[in-house]
């Protein structure tokens, strides 16, 4: 569990989320997904069942953000899976507190890589995913139902990161 101000004047909670939390999370994933959302029944999977990591964002008791992380344990690369802001909450830093979070954990546990994917014409979280040094690894062409491009991103982390230095192959965002 972790307090700290998102952006200096939004006080936020980052903690792991529990069982009770899953009606505010799929609340929350309708809210910000339109047409690819969870049901009950995956959110429930992930939050209880799957090697996964979900952290949620609070303010004053209300889950207000949260980032669901897929664990591999053999190779020690984790994939950001989702990450959500209630429209009424961003640009308040929440997104890059509960980034910042799960990247220090992950670090923490050892692991070498994160990946996600992004669309291609979302800029806003292209910023947030480059300020936390993410590179592209490769385009994605109709990734999304919706017949959408993605990247696809990698951020090495600590040991990973200081042995190979920058990529030269990979174009940054």
């Amino acid at each position: 569990m972790r307090k700290g101000a998102c952006d200096g004047s939004v006080k936020c909670l980052i903690r792991s989320a529990a069982k009770e939390d899953l009606d505010s999370l799929l609340g929350l994933e309708q809210i910000c997904y339109k047409e690819e959302t969870f049901h009950r029944k995956q959110l429930k999977y992930l939050l209880l069942k799957a090697r996964s990591m979900v952290l949620v964002a609070e303010i004053s008791g209300n889950i207000v953000g949260s980032i669901i992380i897929l664990l591999r344990e053999r190779i020690l690369n984790a994939r950001i899976y989702s990450l959500n802001v209630h429209p009424e909450h961003r640009r308040k830093g929440i997104a890059g507190s509960l980034m910042d979070t799960a990247l220090d954990i992950l670090e923490e546990k050892g692991y070498d890589n994160v990946t996600l994917e992004v669309g291609i014409n979302n800029r806003i979280a292209q910023n947030l995913y480059r300020s936390k040094d993410f590179i592209v690894d490769k385009e994605l062409p109709r990734y999304y139902k919706n017949g959408d491009d993605a990247l696809h991103l990698i951020k090495k982390l600590g040991r990973e990161a200081c042995s190979r230095g920058q990529f030269t192959r990979r174009e940054h965002l």
